[in-house]
């Protein structure tokens, strides 16, 4: 007696593809407002916050207190970060500028950073206090860059000193090139919001 026949199952279809999960990068200036080149960071995201930026990128000032940097670097959970400043380091003239990956480890000295952290809260805005809060809080990716340039003009007042406003093209090329923007793959104008990014 022959067994019944039976016939082969349907071949399973494909599961839907996975959304791939876009990067989100960070963008942000620190500046301490009306004083010149040291204002470096919330001008120069004035100036190009309207630029092609691929999607997925936020530019936006952070000259507020380190911790609450912090608080929107926990908000945003960026895969990468290009911070931008003008930092007297008084070892370069005017106009240089520095880039350099960061070293995430979080502070070991206590006593200093309660300290920095004392006078964030009390309104101080200071890039060094922001990478050594942002450490300590592991705020910041492993991919993170910082570009600083050397302030000349410290005084009271608006716009750059002559050496400090040569070095903004260049800066807007390092981070063109820290995003990999030669490819120009999905570029939108301006910052993206949360909708855009996710």
């Amino acid at each position: 007696m022959s067994e019944p026949s039976t016939s082969p199952e349907p071949p399973s279809p494909d599961p839907p593809p996975r959304k791939k999960k876009r990067r989100r990068v960070l963008v942000a200036g620190l500046g301490l407002p009306w004083l010149r080149d040291l204002d470096y960071g919330t001008q120069f995201v004035r100036r190009v916050e309207g630029e092609t930026w691929p999607r997925g990128v936020y530019v936006e000032d952070l000259s507020v207190s380190a911790h609450r940097v912090l608080d929107r670097l926990k908000e945003l959970k960026p895969h990468k970060v290009v911070l931008v400043a003008g930092m007297p380091r008084d070892v370069d003239p005017a106009g240089t500028i520095r880039r350099y990956k960061l070293d995430i480890t979080p502070p070991e000295d206590g006593a200093d950073l309660a300290e920095r952290i004392g006078e964030s809260i009390g309104g101080i805005i200071d890039l060094d206090h922001t990478l050594a809060i942002g450490k300590w809080g592991k705020g910041f990716p492993e991919d993170t860059v910082v570009i600083e340039v050397e302030p000349g003009d410290r005084s009271f007042g608006l716009g750059f000193s002559e050496e400090v406003e040569a070095s903004v093209d260049k800066v807007l090329a390092l981070i063109r090139e820290e995003l990999g923007m030669d490819s120009g793959d999905n570029e939108v104008r301006g910052s993206v919001n949360a909708e855009g990014a996710s």
